[in-house]
């Protein structure tokens, strides 16, 4: 698995320089802010690097609460970014209004409650070796499926406007990019039942959760040079505005 978060963590931070130069300009900020919080999460999701950072916050594991909060964050400009750039006001209100706060809110709850019902001294890489027997184990479960809930929200928001840019008749790059983020929201929405799925599914658990960030890294970072491509002068402020008439 070491493979997965050391090429995650990669993908995040080559996306995130790219993008230095436009956000120094203004350009599209928002993405910059999103490349910022993956690239966050991606460290943190490495195993040695978390080590580190929770041994130097107490050894209590509160990174991976952190982590999730991260999460949150970065799904929430994600969710609002696409659905503004592609003009899906109808999915845009729910992510934004009062059933997306709420979504959010119990989210953050769920995963907050959880954690701190459980016994995590010393799991190394997030939650892996948690000492309070099977009831730990059940919450664990929980907990994980709590951290994925929002995400799945929001992806399931995504799909409908995703889905229809694949199927349209606009620039190749622009289907592609959808196509990316199309793959990483069904990944992000699949994650939450697989949380609960037995111990020999751990491979897959892994494989669903890193497809579903890499899906969503790379489709914006798509989304972003076909943007580039329909405005020569290299003007990318509106990157996703070309979907929108």
């Amino acid at each position: 698995m070491a493979t997965l978060e050391w090429a995650t963590l990669t993908v995040c931070c080559v996306a995130l320089l790219l993008r230095v130069p436009d956000a120094v300009r203004g350009r599209n900020r928002t993405v910059f802010g999103i490349l910022i919080l993956g690239t966050l999460c991606g460290l943190l999701a490495v195993s040695e690097i978390y080590q580190v950072i929770d041994r130097a916050l107490g050894g209590w594991d509160i990174t991976s609460l952190i982590q999730r909060y991260l999460v949150f964050a970065a799904v929430l400009l994600v969710g609002l970014r696409i659905t503004r750039g592609l003009g899906a006001a109808q999915g845009h209100k729910l992510i934004a209004g009062g059933i997306g706060r709420w979504a959010l809110g119990l989210s953050c709850l769920a995963v907050t409650v959880a954690f701190f019902l459980m016994v995590t001294y010393g799991s190394p890489d997030g939650l892996q070796a948690l000492s309070g027997g099977e009831r730990s184990a059940t919450l664990e479960s929980y907990y994980v499926a709590a951290g994925r809930t929002y995400p799945a929200f929001v992806s399931f928001v995504l799909v409908p406007p995703l889905l229809a840019v694949v199927r349209s008749r606009l620039p190749g790059p622009m289907r592609a990019g959808a196509l990316l983020v199309l793959l990483g929201a069904l990944f992000a929405i699949l994650s939450c039942p697989v949380s609960f799925a037995p111990d020999s599914w751990a491979v897959v658990q892994h494989v669903v959760n890193y497809a579903a960030a890499l899906g969503y890294v790379i489709g914006l970072v798509v989304f972003w040079f076909s943007g580039l491509i329909a405005d020569p002068s290299g003007n990318g402020k509106a990157t996703l505005r070309q979907t929108s008439g």
